[in-house]
């Protein structure tokens, strides 16, 4: 569709005003998981509703671990970010989703300063599990995107997921002590 094709020009011609004012030595990493629970109507990322995949997510996490390996070697550059983005990447098992942060973090030198975003995405793919494994690697801020607070809007866009389960993924991930939550909210939904 040319309208999503116009906004994503848009948005790579503001990210490209972001990336050219850091330093040049420094490096972003961008792991993408393009499976989601779902499809939400308004989505213009390259993903897959998972019900139609469920067979590939283990191949697909073992790919992306020997890929990891693979490229890390090549890296020679200070790395200011990592971010694990989508689709959902905790549409992944606890075990797959566990390997995958250990994968990342044995791999990719992460110093301190180095933030290390996870796309959360889906309150209902969120489990203490998975929760725990990414304040035990040190994950620096998840995102939990209801992308609206009205449960007959969340049906009417795709998405599984209720406005309650919102609010116990947000409250589940404060208790297991992720200290940063970002939390997007679209306007003009139907």
């Amino acid at each position: 569709r040319s309208d999503k094709a116009e906004l994503a020009y848009i948005t790579s011609r503001e990210e490209w005003k972001i990336l050219s004012s850091m330093p040049e030595e420094s490096l972003n990493i961008y792991v993408g998981i393009p499976f989601c629970p779902s499809r939400c109507e308004y989505c213009s990322f390259i993903s897959s509703d998972i019900s139609c995949h469920m067979d590939r997510l283990v191949n697909y996490e073992a790919a992306l671990e020997r890929e990891i390996e693979l490229i890390s070697k090549s890296i020679k550059r200070p790395i200011s970010s990592v971010y694990v983005g989508g689709g959902t990447p905790t549409v992944f098992e606890e075990r797959e989703f566990a390997a995958l942060l250990d994968s990342i973090y044995s791999n990719i030198r992460i110093t301190p300063e180095c933030e290390v975003t996870v796309e959360a995405g889906r309150p209902d793919t969120i489990t203490r599990g998975k929760l725990e494994a990414m304040r035990d690697h040190g994950i620096t801020r998840i995102c939990i995107n209801p992308q609206t607070m009205n449960d007959k809007t969340l049906r009417v866009i795709g998405r599984a997921h209720s406005v309650e389960q919102v609010f116990r993924a947000y409250e589940l991930a404060r208790e297991i002590g992720i200290g940063h939550i970002n939390m997007d909210v679209i306007a003009g939904l139907p």
